[in-house]
């Protein structure tokens, strides 16, 4: 049986444990060629070459996707090695501090996860979606959280990016409709970031 994503270019943010490390390694043994992304360049590096040791190929950039020009590089990197950009895992994200009530939580706390958990996605949404709009498809797959659709004491940052990430994906989806990439959000529990088995099971539906 061919791999569903032979010759597949796919960016994964996040990449550099847990479920993006997942990820990468489960789209390279479906075909795809992975650019990986993630802060941590010691642990994305190792991904990469975790991928290349099992057949695949892939490319790490460092990338704090709430920086514009970290999220363009990634992406250019993907579609200057391989000529295209077909699928797009959108899986950076932090917790901040938990347990904290909303009115004693930090302001600073507060401004990092909005900017890596929701104007990440955002910013890798909007570079992805103008480099499969070149070709006129690709998935877009953002990883969301049972916290996007619920509320909770772990923090209110939180809760409020993921919602926010649910509602970007709905509103992006609507906005391209059919004839466009397409975009999905995966809702997670909170103790399954660094725990790939559900991922490997479920990645691999193709681009």
């Amino acid at each position: 049986m061919n791999p569903l994503l032979e010759g597949r270019v796919a960016v994964i943010t996040g990449g550099s444990s847990g479920i993006g490390r997942a990820a990468a390694l489960a789209f390279a043994r479906e075909g795809a060629q992975v650019a990986i992304g993630a802060r941590r360049q010691q642990e994305g590096e190792e991904t990469a070459r975790l991928v290349r040791e099992a057949g695949g190929q892939a490319l790490f950039v460092q990338t704090d996707v709430s920086q514009t020009d970290q999220v363009q590089r990634l992406i250019q990197a993907a579609v200057e090695r391989w000529g295209r950009l077909d699928c797009a895992f959108n899986n950076a994200g932090i917790e901040g501090d938990a347990f904290v009530l909303t009115a004693d939580y930090s302001e600073s706390t507060w401004d990092k996860i909005i900017a890596i958990n929701l104007t990440g996605v955002f910013l890798s949404m909007k570079y992805e979606l103008q480099q499969m709009l070149k070709h006129g498809s690709g998935t877009i797959v953002n990883m969301s959280s049972i916290a996007g659709l619920t509320g909770g004491g772990i923090g209110s940052p939180y809760f409020a990016s993921k919602h926010g990430v649910v509602g970007l994906t709905k509103a992006a989806a609507i906005e391209r409709q059919i004839r466009h990439p397409s975009q999905r959000r995966v809702p997670r529990g909170h103790r399954h970031r660094h725990g790939p088995a559900r991922l490997q099971r479920n990645v691999g539906r193709g681009c």
